[in-house]
Order: C-alpha cells, then structure tokens, then sequence
C-alpha cells in the first residue's frame, strides 16, 4: 500500500511538472523539486547533510528516468524505478526506523497533495462560473 501512495505521489509531481496550466508557474527543475521535497522529509528525519544530497540524487534519477523510458501511466515500469529509489533511500538512512519515517511522510505529501489539487479544481470550476460541458438536453449538457 506504502509503494501504491508513493507512486501515486510521485505520479502527481510528474503530471504538475508536465501539464500545462493557466497562469502556470514556471517549469521548475528535477534537482530544484527534489530538494524541495528533501527539504520537507529533513523537517521530519534527521539526516547528515550527505544524506540529503543523496536522497536528492535518488528522486533527480527518478525523475529522469521516468521521463527517459516514459514511463509515467506505465504501472510496471514505475514501479520497478520506485523500487529501486526506495532501496537506494533505505541505504542512504542506514536505519529501518528512519525508513519507515520516510514512508509515512511521503504518504503525508502525497495526501497533502491531493487536498491541494483537490482545492485548485474547485476553484478552477468556481472561476469558471460552474460552466456546464456538453451537449443541450442530455445529461450535464446547458
């Protein structure tokens, strides 16, 4: 289930770095999004700042990898690249508490993540004035 809510995390990184939005921000980088997300995981595990650097590393060769064997919408192949982030993390702590603190924070992102995107729909919809799509006289049609 933990590997499901980290892949599913690493899925909306992905899709927010790629998708185009209205008033989107700019494109930020691999290393700058791993850091931001090293940064948050070092509020909640203490780590050496070696450690940092590599758990950095590890999420930059996700994200590169993933864009390198397109893989994103490709549940096998994600989950072999996860699998292998994941090891390279549980090496880099050196301790299986620590590792397990990881997990449960990125399913804390992850489900932080999904309340904001959840958010920005609604208020995409409310800007929009609650717009009805389709086609008159059928179902959800104006």
């Amino acid at each position: 289930m933990k590997r499901h809510l980290l892949l599913l995390l690493f899925l909306m990184i992905t899709s927010l770095v790629g998708y185009p939005q209205e008033h989107s921000k700019k494109e930020v980088a691999p290393e700058e999004r791993a850091r931001e997300i090293v940064d948050h995981l070092a509020k909640k595990i203490p780590m050496t700042k070696g450690q940092k650097d590599s758990v950095a590393s590890a999420f930059v060769q996700l994200l590169d990898d993933v864009q390198k064997y397109n893989a994103e919408g490709n549940q096998k192949i994600m989950d072999l690249l996860v699998k292998s982030r994941d090891e390279k993390i549980k090496k880099i702590l050196h301790n299986d508490q620590k590792f397990d603190q990881y997990l449960l924070t990125m399913a804390d992102m992850m489900k932080e993540m999904q309340e904001n995107q959840n958010r920005q729909m609604q208020q995409q919809q409310h800007q929009r004035g609650g717009q009805k799509t389709g086609m008159p006289g059928m179902p959800g049609g104006g």
